[in-house]
């Protein structure tokens, strides 16, 4: 008998607790992850970018853009940040010594299920360099960023 009621117990504890709302979480459309938003990001930057550049460097929350962001973003000329130098106050491409950028991108806010913010910017030398807000929509099959609200320029 006290094994049943044990077993009844837990039962109704598990029922109890699934009933229980959960707290809701940010979370994006099952269509579209991370990968998705960063792609639309940096592909805004590139397509907004007026000055000589010959390769775009990524970086993500600080450190190298992974292989499968850079591959979704060819064959536009893109590496990981670590492809280019930022010596002499000036961002080069390491291997063919051109003018370069390094694009930034940071952690992504979701405002609701298909408006998010993420930080970023670009940095392409001592006096080169901005940072700010962008905002994107999901919209179809994919994301797309409306603007971008700059807050340092040099």
């Amino acid at each position: 008998m006290r094994i049943m009621l044990r077993y009844t117990g837990l039962i109704w504890l598990m029922i109890a607790a699934q009933a229980v709302p959960q707290p809701r979480q940010n979370l994006m459309p099952a269509v579209s992850g991370d990968l998705d938003v960063y792609e639309s990001v940096v592909r805004y930057q590139i397509k907004s970018w007026d000055l000589a550049a010959s390769t775009f460097c990524i970086e993500v929350d600080g450190k190298d853009a992974d292989e499968t962001l850079l591959n979704r973003l060819r064959p536009l000329p893109v590496k990981a940040a670590s492809g280019c130098d930022r010596e002499s106050g000036r961002v080069k491409d390491k291997e063919t010594k051109k003018a370069a950028v390094i694009f930034d991108i940071e952690e992504i806010r979701r405002i609701s299920d298909s408006k998010v913010e993420v930080e970023g910017g670009y940095w392409c030398g001592s006096q080169c360099m901005a940072e700010g807000v962008y905002h994107a929509v999901h919209e179809g099959p994919g994301w797309r960023v409306t603007s971008f609200d700059m807050k340092i320029i040099a």
